[in-house]
Parts: C-alpha cells; structure tokens; sequence
C-alpha cells in the first residue's frame, strides 16, 4: 500500500458505523481526506475499497448534493451497476439451483434454511458431507458470499463451486476426500434482499458487514437489535463448530486478513498470513495484485471496519476467517464470470482444504464444555492462549506442529492430550483424539 494512502486512512477509523442508513453509494476518484473527515465527523458515511485509485463512501441521501456543492467529482455506483446487470440471475432463480443440486445429489448435499431476510426470502446454506443427514465429528468449514447485495460475484461463483463438487464426487480425487472428511457449509447469499435491490445494503438499507458485534466496543455477543440476516447468521453459527471459513466480496482483488477492527497483530498473524497468500497463489491475478503485494493485505492496514463478520467469528467463535474480494467491478459483465471461477476454484478449494491443518478433541458427553489451554511444543515452544469450549468436539486450525492441549471442566479432573498438526494432509474424518 502505498504510503499516502496509508496515512489518509489514519482519518477513517471511526467511519463504520452500524448505525449509518446507505441510501447513496458513491464512487470518488483521487484522495479528498479534508472532504470525507467532514462527512465522518458528522457521523453520516462510511469508506470501502481505498486504494491508490480512489475510495467508495456509503450514507443517506444528501451526500451527493453536498459533493456537488463542493465541486468533488464522484460517480453513481448503483448508475453503474445498471450497464451490467444483464444475464444475472434473481435469488429466486440462485435458489432454484441450490434445490436443484440438493435434489440431484442428495448423498452429499442437504440445503438448510436459517431463517428470513427483511422481504422474507429463504436464507440458505448448503450443507456438504459424505453423510450429509448425519452430525459427524469431522472438521467444519463455512462459505458465505454477497453479505453487501452489490457485490455478485462471489454469489455466482460459490453456486458453481457447489455444483461441481456434485459433478464430480466420486470421480475427482481430491474433492471426494475433502467430502467424505469434512462438513462444508457454503452460503452463496447472505443478502437476497440487496442483490435484487441492486444496493449494498439489505432491504433495510443498513450494512451488514459493520452490524455484528464489534470486538473493540461490546464484551458480549448478543443479537439483539442487529438486522435479521445478521441475527440469523449468528444463531446459526452458535450451532456449529466452525474452525476456518471466508466471506466473498467485491470492488478490487486481494485476501484481506485480520483484524480489521484493530491496528493489533492477530495471535496467528504469521499463519493466516500463509492462509491468504496461499488463496492469492493460485489465482493469478491476485497474486500479480500491483495495489497489494502479493495480493494479500491486513484489513485495519487497508481501512478499519467496526462490526465486521470476520473479527467476530474468531473473537466469540474460535472461527479463523479471512475476507476475499473477487472483482474491482462488483457486479461484472456476467460473461465474465466463468473467467473469475478458473481464477478462483483451485484458490477455493484450497482453501477449503486448509481446514484440516489443525487439530482437536471428542467426547461422548453431548453437554460437555470447559476450557482448553493450548501450547506449542514445537518447532518453538509457546502459549497459544485459553479456548472455551462447548459440546462434544473442540477443534483448532493451527500451524503445524506439536501441541499440548490441558482441557478443564467444572467437577471434572483436568485432562492433557497431545496432537500434531501437519501440512497438506486430509486425515480421515479429521485430526481427533478421543477423551473417552
């Protein structure tokens, strides 16, 4: 990042605000940091996507005519979006092609309905696995696309990933080993409501990416007052026991990693690091990103996001997330869009795949739940910090390495296990060690 940019973000970190309405989405080129410091004092906007190019600034009605008072030059996105809309299909249609898949291979794949959006849409996610009908101890993966309505792509390129792995289980041998040892759950649309609006927002107009808890602000996670979609998100996700998962966006290229809520290292800085350069290798024109080197940047370096889904999934859910953006257009010609999966499908399987880098534990014990103090024995020895757990499996991505697990429960004698995580290995059903 270059460092101009770099010290006009000093001025933004307070510019994400869950209460801000998007009536206006805009796009300014250049840098104007004078301008937006008077919309962000004001409390009225919100800044994405700053690169060496220019910035988009999100808020309600009125900004537009306030730019043009002041001479700034700047470009109507929803205007823009128009041009391109054809071809796309409608979340009704998106769907029919999830029912369609389920139905078509109903040993892999179950759709599981989470809930409503503001308009009452279905929210959907597609639930992958050798035994699809059954709660398996095997490592869970998460998916989940087009959070902002108007950015597409990654809604149109998690349907096709969901429907080649039903084309080729059984046939394809890495694919049908990630299925038969893993529980992928893959969201292709957060926000149905804003993608048929064509806006950002949902059809509340609020942004649901600056609406979950926020890390730096609330001390519990709690959905109350928070939008639907998000409420809903959260419920589920307070079922599962994610470890590793990634949200698609769009408007530039690149892996965005944590945190982005704070200038603070991530605890595994170093390994999502490797996470996100390892998506960005294998799709080429990340990987050449001139904008981001290596096609990777930590998000609060880029621009600080208040209430974003990645900090929250790892703060309350031990959830390691990354935030992937697709496209620099966020509704592309829809010709395009087979490109964009060539660039991403091996990045996507990957880094499915780099769930089972870790390790955990399980038990018969249904309502078990304590806490695990993690140690690094080797290649160097460190604390990895305390973990609570709940239910009848914990299980932590890591680096590779050797590892001590204390685990503690109330009126239970604390128990030690080791594990050793290791690199490019699937293991059968996942890296577990029975307590029982």
């Amino acid at each position: 990042m270059k460092p101009f940019i770099s010290l006009f973000l000093i001025g933004l970190s307070f510019s994400s605000l869950a209460s801000v309405k998007i009536q206006e989405e805009l796009y300014l080129p250049g840098l104007r940091p004078e301008i937006v410091k008077e919309l962000i004092d004001a409390g009225t906007i919100e800044i994405d996507h700053v690169t060496s190019e220019g910035f988009e600034v999100y808020g309600p009605r009125g900004i537009a005519k306030y730019l043009d008072s002041k001479k700034i030059v700047f470009f109507d996105m929803k205007a823009i979006h128009k041009s391109s809309l054809a071809g796309y299909p409608s979340s009704a249609q998106i769907v029919e092609k999830l029912v369609s898949a389920a139905s078509k291979y109903p040993k892999i794949m179950k759709l599981i309905n989470i809930g409503k959006s503001v308009k009452g849409k279905d929210l959907l996610i597609m639930k992958i696995s050798d035994n699809v009908n059954t709660d398996e101890t095997e490592p869970e993966f998460k998916y989940i696309s087009s959070m902002h309505g108007d950015e597409i792509t990654g809604r149109e390129l998690t349907v096709r990933l969901i429907e080649e792995i039903g084309q080729k289980y059984g046939s394809d041998k890495e694919l049908t080993e990630l299925v038969d040892n893993t529980e992928i759950y893959i969201m292709p649309s957060m926000n149905p409501d804003g993608s048929d609006m064509k806006q950002r927002g949902n059809a509340n107009y609020r942004d649901l990416n600056r609406n979950f808890p926020d890390i730096t602000r609330d001390t519990e996670s709690t959905t109350a007052g928070r939008e639907i979609e998000v409420q809903n998100v959260m419920k589920f996700q307070a079922t599962r026991q994610f470890a590793l998962s990634a949200n698609f966006h769009g408007g530039t290229i690149v892996a965005n990693y944590p945190w982005d809520s704070k200038y603070d290292l991530h605890p595994l800085d170093g390994f999502v690091k490797e996470l996100s350069l390892g998506y960005s290798d294998l799709n080429p024109e990340m990987k050449s990103s001139t904008e981001f080197p290596g096609g990777i940047t930590n998000g609060a370096a880029w621009y600080v996001v208040k209430g974003g889904m990645q900090d929250w999934s790892y703060v309350w859910y031990n959830d390691l997330q990354i935030t992937v953006e697709l496209s620099h257009q966020k509704w592309p010609d829809y010709s395009e869009i087979p490109n964009f999966y060539k660039n991403n499908r091996d990045s996507m399987v990957y880094f499915i795949k780099e769930v089972h880098r870790g390790a955990g534990f399980k038990t018969l014990r249904p309502n078990a739940s304590g806490t695990v103090e993690i140690t690094q024995n080797s290649p160097v020895v460190q604390k990895m910090g305390s973990f609570a757990f709940k239910g009848s499996e914990f299980y932590k991505v890591m680096p590779e390495g050797d590892y001590t697990f204390k685990i503690s429960e109330k009126n239970r004698s604390p128990k030690t296990i080791s594990v050793r995580v290791e690199k490019d290995l699937v293991q059968a059903n996942g890296n577990y060690i029975s307590l029982d």
